[in-house]
């Protein structure tokens, strides 16, 4: 049965890690993921309809603070702390204490971080390029019998970190070089992804079970032509003279459909909530490919990819009341 609340009487944490300014000696990518204090005031003044929102640091405290601050509902943009499984802390902490929260679940959030493994869950159903795991397990000749060019990455990073303009390798050793860079800076297994030619598509789905739909889809372009272009850390932090965004992509209807297709096959198989983000690419005869999926995709009302694609057809608060509102109904609750 669904239980109407009234606005007023709602009380909201918002769950964010605003970047630091000092990164004590770590790469400059290493907070990337993290939001600047424009996105929580953003976030907090657009929500405000709904009751009092509180910004809530998801720090080794978070617990102390969600069970201390009687909050009905928390708004969870946090990206957590340490490895692979760091963006399910926050999501974890709320289950554990009984505070219903917006976007994915703790396991979702853990799976679609290792980029290897949300290619596992989603193929066959959704078409993956190959791809070799570099964590020390993998066969001496796997490097070698790759087909280069590929992109070199870390495994379970978001935002693009240690994807920069020159992670493109063109053999086994330039590969291993990469890997061995990408290992001593962050820490972690390195995927080898075989580099497709064509446009890369990222598109922006919102909703829950039947009432799961596409935002938009959004073709991420180079501003100079460049038959090698990856959607870099420079190229993101550049973005204003770097990339061109196409909403909607410059495809044929026939593969703007089979995109938007795969994506919300994904969407289901990851078991996504609320809203998400999923990047694909194209091969050189225009089949797409599942790059991979962020279930906490930005929300900086200038900068993020979601807010740019969903423009045309959603404002910043219609977005971002609406995911809110998709993770009331979940629980029952109609919010207005």
């Amino acid at each position: 049965m669904r239980r109407r609340r009234e606005q007023l009487h709602l009380k909201v944490a918002l769950l964010f890690n605003q970047r630091p300014l000092d990164r004590h000696g770590l790469p400059d990518d290493a907070f990337e993921e993290f939001d600047p204090p424009e996105t929580i005031d953003a976030l907090a003044s657009t929500l405000a309809g709904f009751g009092e929102i509180t910004p809530v640091p998801a720090d080794r405290d978070l617990a102390r603070r969600l069970s201390g601050g009687e909050f009905d509902f928390a708004f969870n943009i946090a990206e957590g702390f340490g490895r692979r499984c760091r963006e399910a802390h926050a999501a974890a902490v709320c289950e554990m204490l009984g505070v219903p929260y917006t976007h994915s679940d703790p396991l979702t959030l853990a799976l679609t971080l290792d980029k290897m493994l949300a290619r596992r869950v989603v193929s066959p159903d959704v078409p993956v390029t190959r791809a070799v795991l570099v964590d020390g397990w993998e066969p001496d000749d796997e490097l070698e019998e790759f087909p280069y060019p590929a992109v070199v990455k870390p495994n379970d990073e978001g935002s693009s970190k240690g994807i920069r303009d020159d992670s493109l390798a063109s053999g086994p050793e330039e590969a291993r070089r990469l890997a061995a860079r990408l290992r001593d800076l962050y820490g972690c297994p390195v995927l080898v992804e075989q580099f497709l030619p064509g446009p890369e598509v990222t598109v922006g789905v919102m909703g829950n079970g039947r009432t799961v739909r596409i935002l938009g889809l959004m073709e991420i372009a180079p501003a100079v032509p460049n038959g090698s272009f990856l959607y870099s850390i420079e190229a993101k932090r550049n973005f204003r003279t770097r990339v061109k965004y196409f909403i909607p992509p410059r495809l044929p209807e026939p593969a703007v459909r089979e995109i938007g297709t795969l994506a919300l096959t994904a969407y289901r198989l990851l078991g996504c909530r609320d809203v998400a983000r999923l990047d694909f690419r194209l091969d050189a005869e225009g089949r797409p490919h599942f790059l991979e999926c962020n279930p906490l995709p930005g929300l900086n009302p200038d900068t993020s990819d979601i807010v740019i694609l969903s423009a045309p057809a959603l404002g910043y608060p219609d977005l971002v009341c609406g995911i809110f509102r998709e993770a009331a109904l979940r629980h029952g609750w109609e919010v207005s």
